[in-house]
């Protein structure tokens, strides 16, 4: 076994021993309007079915210098976004929402979030993924705006 192998295994234990059940669910994105291209003229139609992975929850460190306190200079995160730790071979392509803490059967889910813009950063080595690292923001009213 190679070293980037093992340590994506390594990782992928780590994360399911001490990760929770999340919940992905992916979207197409269409403009509804013909030539009309504005952010807010947007429409979210759920594409396939929901996958169930682990994954950690973490805040975000806004420590100057930190990666996250970068990112939050630009504006691109805010401080009470979270980060969530997957597998780097988990699909993020199409990925909007985020539930975390729902079981695949039943329950309903105990925090929804959405994924932020350019939030998904693949960490390889070698080629091979070894995890990804996906910014996320809590969804006040459960859903986002544009699903349809």
């Amino acid at each position: 076994m190679t070293f980037e192998n093992e340590l994506g295994s390594e990782f992928a234990t780590v994360i399911s021993t001490y990760g929770r059940i999340v919940r992905f669910r992916y979207f197409t994105y269409t403009y509804p309007g013909a030539g009309s291209y504005y952010d807010d003229d947007l429409t979210l139609t759920q594409s396939g079915t929901d996958s169930y992975v682990s994954g950690v929850v973490l805040p975000i460190n806004g420590k100057q210098g930190s990666a996250d306190a970068y990112l939050m200079e630009q504006g691109r995160i805010l401080m009470n976004d979270s980060k969530l730790y997957v597998q780097g071979t988990v699909n993020t392509s199409g990925l909007f929402r985020v539930s975390v803490g729902s079981p695949p059967l039943g329950s309903p889910t105990s925090s929804e979030y959405g994924l932020v813009e350019g939030g998904a950063v693949t960490w390889p080595m070698l080629g091979s993924p070894i995890y990804k690292r996906l910014y996320i923001r809590y969804l006040t009213n459960g859903s986002l705006a544009e699903e349809g």
